[in-house]
C-alpha cells in the first residue's frame, strides 16, 4: 500500500471523528485537564497559559467555549484541591550517595554482639514445645 494514499478498504485506516458536546461535557473536561496539570505541580498562571495556548486544541477548545471567568474558577478550584504536591525529580546516584540504606536489627541483635541473623538459637524460642526438629 502506498504511503500517503490509503486504501479505503483498509480495515485498519484511522477514521477521527467529531462528536457534539454540550456545555456540562465541556465543563467536565475543562475540569479534567486542570485537575491532570494542577496534580503534575503546575501553577494557577501555568495552567491558564495552557487553557489559551491553541496548541492544546482539547483545553483551548473548552477556554473558547466557557470563557476566562468560568476557566479561572475552574483551575482556582484544581489547584486548591491538588496542587500542594510538588513533584522534584532527583538523580539516582545523588540520592543513594547521600543517604546508603542500612539493615536495621532489633536492639541486642547486632552482628558484632554474635546475634543477628547469625544467632540460630532464637529460632528455637519459635517451638513451643522446645523440640528438636527433623530438619536439624
Amino acid at each position: 500500500m502506498p504511503f500517503r494514499d490509503p486504501d479505503p478498504s483498509d480495515p485498519n485506516i484511522l477514521v477521527g471523528v467529531v462528536l457534539q458536546a454540550d456545555a456540562e461535557a465541556t465543563r467536565d473536561m475543562a475540569y479534567v485537564f486542570a485537575e491532570e496539570f494542577a496534580r503534575m505541580g503546575y501553577d494557577r498562571e501555568q495552567i491558564l497559559r495552557l487553557f489559551k495556548n491553541p496548541y492544546y486544541a482539547g483545553a483551548h477548545g473548552a477556554y473558547s467555549d466557557l470563557g476566562e471567568e468560568a476557566i479561572a474558577e475552574i483551575v482556582d478550584e484544581c489547584v486548591n484541591a491538588w496542587g500542594r504536591t510538588k513533584i522534584i525529580v532527583q538523580d539516582v546516584q545523588t540520592v543513594q550517595g547521600a543517604h546508603t540504606p542500612s539493615l536495621i536489627l532489633p536492639g541486642g541483635a547486632s552482628e558484632e554482639r554474635g546475634g543477628g541473623w547469625n544467632d540460630w538459637d532464637v529460632l528455637n524460642d519459635l517451638n513451643p514445645r522446645g523440640e528438636e526438629s527433623e530438619d536439624g
